[in-house]
């Protein structure tokens, strides 16, 4: 009864002021709770333990446990430790003030976001974008939003991230930009308007997960609700966009651990990665905000648990994306040895890049000269528009030229050739990109690949050229036994061939998500010819290429014909660029054999049944919840033998303490459950 009276004092005397502290070091608070937590004799002392608990508009709260004795100036002395607990004091208002923690949420939030943004959006969002500058960014626009979404400066901090981004993106891309259009400031103009319409998709997404998540059953499904909703996102994004996956917020695949996913679940996976990785940056980035360097958190002595379930989720979550880089690690994922006839074919592989020494544009007999060195190689492989023809005569003229010095290899011949728009008016001709290849024995006509470019580049391209709506085919060059080796050794009776089948496609096409959703059986090779006009877009090709070749468990050949343009061979555990601007060059490549034509999993079920499959991981019933209990288990059994390592860390220390038992709140009433900063 005396304890029961002497909480009631401290309420009375000492709760209003404590409240207009907290609103002073935190900010405006909804609700300002002291309550009795319980009592406990010391020799002939009695002791009362109290909590108070500050609950934000955001609904996050934070409690503290403060233990005092009924002694001469006792309330002076809960009111000083109430205040030393939590950090809420005039007195160290200061040095709160001057923490980053409050410097970020509090005293400068536009401008600590708006440079935060401009400054990872510039190192993020370049024509190849970086895996953990793009994790770092979404967790910060992740943080930003949930921060303003309810707030009525919402509008203001959304226009100031729009620009701070959008100018980030821009100046990534200046490089590659200026000399795209006829004049720089056409160039700028249009990748500013491509970044500000691409940010508005990664706006998208984070706003269906702050207006949903509150919809979602379980912890778990509200974890991994964004990482599903960015996939789904950029996937639709990519499939309607005219540059394809080019300008996507997608890491490029040398800059993560997670290339081997992608045969079974795409670049479709690699965004939900993205997302979950930025989840977890996110909640762990709340935890720091929310909290102090010298939160004490209540004793560990209850029947809580040891992880909030929350916290369970979290950590199942980093665990599994901690997981999925393994078999990374565990492969050596080197290419196929070529030196075994038994088990591999091998293919040389060459790429033909004159350059005259006058700085002009190669003639078809540069490239005829050019090939007649390279017939060491099996397939020799020109780039995008490497000669132009005026007339279908010309073109098959100039197609005989290069039968009779072919020499026996076959020749990827990719050409420009002027196609007559409206037979009413000659004069209205447009041109379009193609690909032939040519053998000594064919006939004319008779071409291996006759294939014509689909996706143009906008603005530059799309006036000018006409796209084709063909898609790319399987076609199998049979091989005949080297040198060395006899027939019934090389391949079985009645041809004692090897076929290789192999497939094309042009440039831009290789951006497209659905560039080779038509075929039917996995390549061995796809023939790659291209022309950049820089660097940096030549190598977010390179790199767009080689996804696909990952994509449909293939290897690329990729001919760039660009001043600085790059040049190599991907997939199959090749991924070296082989030559920057001009100079032709040749490589050894291993296929293995018996080929294996079946698709990967990716290849047969495409965009669609991933998103299903993530839609299916968030869990939103029995599965999930079963997915998070099963889990976390195995989680508390790892951590209970670290865990006295593990408080040693502030707020780790925040993750894993059990939380308090409910004690009755002394004129108030009971505040709702537990939030972070993130929801």
């Amino acid at each position: 009864m005396i304890n029961m009276i002497l909480a009631q004092s401290v309420v009375k005397t000492i709760f209003p002021h404590l409240c207009g502290i907290g609103a002073l070091a935190i900010g405006p608070t909804t609700t300002c709770h002291l309550g009795l937590q319980d009592t406990y004799s010391v020799g002939h002392s009695c002791k009362v333990r109290f909590r108070c608990r500050w609950t934000l508009t955001t609904g996050s709260y934070y409690e503290s446990r403060v233990t005092v004795g009924p002694r001469v100036g006792w309330a002076q002395r809960l009111a000083s430790k109430l205040i030393a607990d939590t950090g809420i004091t005039l007195a160290l208002t200061t040095i709160m003030a001057g923490s980053l923690q409050a410097f970020i949420l509090t005293e400068h939030p536009t401008p600590f976001f708006a440079t935060a943004e401009f400054g990872l959006s510039c190192l993020a969002l370049g024509p190849s974008p970086r895996f953990i500058p793009l994790v770092l960014l979404l967790s910060v626009l992740r943080i930003h939003g949930q921060r303003i979404a309810f707030r009525h400066t919402r509008g203001r901090e959304l226009l100031f991230s729009w620009i701070c981004i959008t100018a980030g993106s821009s100046l990534a891309h200046w490089a590659s930009a200026a000399n795209a259009l006829s004049s720089p400031a056409q160039s700028l103009t249009a990748i500013a308007l491509l970044s500000a319409v691409t940010y508005l998709h990664a706006v998208l997404a984070l706003y269906l997960d702050i207006r949903t998540k509150g919809r979602v059953a379980t912890d778990w499904a509200q974890l991994t609700l964004f990482p599903a909703l960015w996939a789904t996102v950029w996937s639709v994004a990519s499939h309607v966009s005219p540059v394809g996956r080019l300008l996507n917020w997608s890491p490029v695949s040398g800059s993560h651990s997670y290339n081997w996913i992608v045969p079974y679940v795409g670049p479709t996976g690699i965004d939900w990665i993205v997302a979950a990785w930025a989840v977890v940056c996110s909640e762990v980035a709340a935890l720091w905000l929310m909290g102090f360097e010298e939160y004490e958190p209540l004793g560990v002595h209850g029947n809580g648990k040891f992880l909030s379930r929350r916290s369970k989720g979290l950590l199942v979550l980093g665990s599994l994306l901690l997981a999925l880089t393994l078999p990374s690690f565990a492969s050596n994922n080197l290419p196929v040895r070529a030196d075994i006839p038994a088990d591999a074919t091998a293919l040389k592989v060459g790429c033909a890049l004159p350059h005259p020494l006058d700085g002009s544009h190669p003639t078809l007999d540069d490239f005829i000269d050019e090939t007649k060195r390279m017939t060491a190689a099996k397939i020799i492989l020109w780039p995008e528009s490497a000669v132009i023809f005026n007339s279908v005569k010309e073109r098959e003229a100039a197609f005989a030229k290069v039968r009779g010095k072919s020499a026996g290899s076959f020749v990827g011949v990719a050409f420009e050739e002027y196609v007559v728009d409206d037979p009413a008016h000659p004069s209205s001709s447009r041109t379009r990109n193609g690909l032939a290849l040519i053998h000594m024995s064919q006939k004319p006509g008779d071409e291996v690949i006759q294939y014509y470019k689909r996706n143009l580049v906008p603005l530059t391209e799309s006036f000018s050229k006409i796209p084709s709506i063909d898609p790319p085919e399987i076609n199998r060059l049979l091989l005949t036994h080297p040198n060395g080796i006899t027939a019934p050794d090389w391949a079985p009776a009645p041809n004692f061939t090897r076929p290789i089948p192999i497939t094309s496609s042009v440039c831009l096409d290789f951006a497209s998500p659905s560039a080779f959703t038509s075929l039917d059986s996995r390549p061995a090779l796809i023939l790659a010819p291209a022309r950049t006009w820089d660097t940096t877009v030549g190598l977010a090709m390179w790199e767009q290429a080689k996804t696909r070749a990952d994509e449909l468990g293939s290897m690329v050949l990729w001919c760039d014909g660009g001043v600085t343009g790059v040049s190599g061979v991907g997939g199959g555990g090749i991924h070296e660029i082989m030559q920057v601007g001009g100079g032709s060059w040749m490589r050894t490549i291993g296929v293995p054999y018996p080929f294996n034509e079946s698709r990967t999993l990716y290849a047969r079920t495409g965009d669609f049944t991933v998103l299903v499959f993530l839609v299916a991981l968030m869990g939103g019933g029995i599965a999930g919840n079963y997915l998070l209990v099963e889990a976390s288990h195995g989680a508390v059994a790892t951590l209970t033998g670290g865990r006295f390592a593990l408080r040693r860390i502030p707020f780790i220390r925040r993750m894993i303490a059990p939380a308090p038992a409910e004690a009755d709140l002394l004129g108030a009433e009971e505040v709702g459950e537990q939030q972070n900063l993130l929801g």
